[in-house]
């Protein structure tokens, strides 16, 4: 049920705009079914062209600027055209709950999109690309469902339907129902009636059941009346203008990124960088080991931007690992959904399949705090599968009976800091699988000399010698080690270099730190503080 005087109340708004506006702009709709109906053919020789002739004027429905169904299951149709007759044969089977199979046709759509995805992210085939063929398909009887849409409709008439996020069966259900009352009372609105049958022309389909036309009093409720969702919802009829926009984001190319660059930033010497690299390009796998604050994250997207020659953020991928990380997390797992579970990929197999469809370019994987994970709970059978050696070997994956593989185009970078004496010594299996670089503070490096001499500043200059002269004798501490050395990274970044900032980082990152370290040498600690204050005196 739902407030029938607030939608006559709607409808005296929308009869004023139909000729004026509405119309122009919508008429699309109908001639989109009259399109599909005049070309669809299930038995159809060639049937992905024949897919392609009966979407071809849907538009909108079925292309935005971040869902693009209709170029997805054309997609699947040219690479597998027999599977994709049999998934529209399902859709349209009446004698079959219409429920059921919305959610048969969108769990087939992710087999296809693991087999013949090429690298894509996404099917998008979702309740609302689904509901829309069946639209296409059966006008007399089904209406395009779109989550904000229906739960604005239904907030803005006072229906007694309840909608909520992620309860799809319950949600499609409620919707044909509402959407149901709210056709029968358009069918008493003579004047309404009248309109619609002045402006339908041969290239619309007539609607004789007002299917349609109940979906464009929905879309108009939202549109024009709902302002809890109107900022949300995104309706560009302009395809030559979405079609420029596209265009416009792809011409737009990364910035070339080099070695030089790399330098300029990270503040390693020349032959280390070139090691690193070696290394990784060797191994494919490499943990950037450290003290804190000596730059391993910073490093790490850089050494990718290096390598790959560009700064292009797309092809890097960055997580990172705590305790409660598991494998459902990184590769795939079932996840609560409603009252039920559903298989769900993770980041890494998300990426992985990104990266294989683009075996042509570098793809990096970033893993910050990689020790504090449990590695064999993560990891799983992919132990094997990230080595360099088997790059591009299939493995049968145990939830969903599929082989997986890891591109060979695909690097993978860890940090660790070593300084952390909580965390338990990294996973001997994960250990052989990677190569280790250290990354040391990088005081004495060119890069970071050149940016001592743009500061130009003495006292800088004389708390650098004397932290160079803390490490020194952290690294000769038996229960330290040069992997609690301070990094150089608490230093950086600044144009102007004034007292406050450098007092802020001495009192508030580097002493709290040795406190850490020389918890049980009061006079030691007693000792570098009054040396570091005394920079400033």
């Amino acid at each position: 049920m739902f407030n029938t005087f607030r939608l006559h109340e709607i409808l005296v708004k929308y009869k004023q705009d139909f000729v004026l506006n509405q119309w122009n702009n919508e008429k699309y709709k109908w001639e989109a079914v009259k399109c599909f109906q005049d070309n669809w053919d299930v038995n159809a020789d060639n049937f992905a062209d024949m897919l392609a002739r009966s979407l071809s004027k849907t538009y909108n429905l079925l292309a935005s600027m971040n869902n693009f169904p209709a170029r997805m299951i054309q997609s699947f149709a040219k690479t597998v055209p027999e599977e994709v007759r049999a998934m529209y044969i399902a859709l349209f089977d009446e004698s079959r709950d219409v429920v059921t199979r919305i959610i048969e046709f969108k769990d087939q759509s992710s087999i296809l999109l693991e087999k013949y995805g090429n690298g894509a992210g996404q099917h998008y085939q979702y309740e609302n690309a689904i509901s829309t063929y069946l639209w296409l398909r059966y006008p007399d009887k089904y209406y395009i469902y779109k989550y904000g849409e229906i739960k604005a409709v239904a907030d803005e008439l006072g229906s007694d339907y309840y909608f909520k996020k992620g309860a799809y069966v319950e949600n499609l259900r409620n919707f044909y129902r509402l959407y149901d009352e709210i056709c029968e009372e358009l069918k008493n609105d003579e004047e309404l009636l009248n309109l619609l049958k002045s402006q339908l022309t041969d290239n619309c389909y007539s609607d004789p059941a007002l299917k349609t036309l109940t979906i464009d009093v929905g879309f108009y409720t939202n549109r024009y009346y709902s302002q809890k969702n109107s900022l949300a919802v995104d309706y560009d009829r302009d395809l030559i203008e979405y079609s420029n926009k596209i265009s416009e984001a792809e011409d737009v190319q990364p910035s070339v990124y080099t070695k030089v660059d790399f330098l300029n930033e990270v503040y390693m010497a020349e032959n280390r960088y070139n090691t690193l690299v070696a290394v990784l390009q060797n191994k494919k796998n490499i943990i950037l080991q450290g003290a804190p604050g000596v730059g391993k994250t910073f490093a790490a997207k850089r050494l990718a931007y290096s390598i790959m020659g560009v700064k292009d953020d797309s092809r890097i991928e960055f997580v990172q690992f705590h305790q409660n990380y598991s494998y459902e997390d990184f590769m795939m797992g079932y996840k609560p959904v409603n009252e039920g579970f559903e298989l769900k990929h993770g980041i890494f197999y998300r990426f992985c399949q990104k990266a294989a469809g683009q075996p042509d370019k570098d793809y990096f994987f970033i893993i910050d705090e990689i020790n504090r994970g449990n590695m064999s709970k993560i990891f799983g059978e992919l132990l094997m599968l990230i080595e360099r050696d088997y790059r591009g070997t299939k493995a049968t994956l145990a939830y969903n009976g599929l082989t997986f593989s890891v591109p060979e185009n695909l690097y993978i970078i860890g940090m660790m800091n070593t300084a952390d004496r909580s965390l338990a010594m990294i996973d001997y299996a994960l250990r052989r699988r990677f190569s280790f670089f250290e990354i040391e503070p990088g005081f004495d490096s060119e890069g970071f000399i050149e940016y001592q001499k743009r500061l130009n500043n003495e006292t800088f200059n004389l708390l650098i010698d004397k932290i160079k002269e803390l490490n020194k004798e952290i690294t000769a501490d038996k229960s330290l080690g040069k992997g609690f050395c301070i990094g150089h990274s608490y230093f950086c970044g600044k144009d102007i270099c004034r007292d406050e900032w450098m007092y802020s980082v001495v009192d508030y990152d580097i002493l709290p730190m040795l406190s850490e370290y020389w918890f049980d040498d009061a006079a030691k600690l007693q000792r570098w503080e009054n040396i570091l204050h005394g920079v400033f005196q």
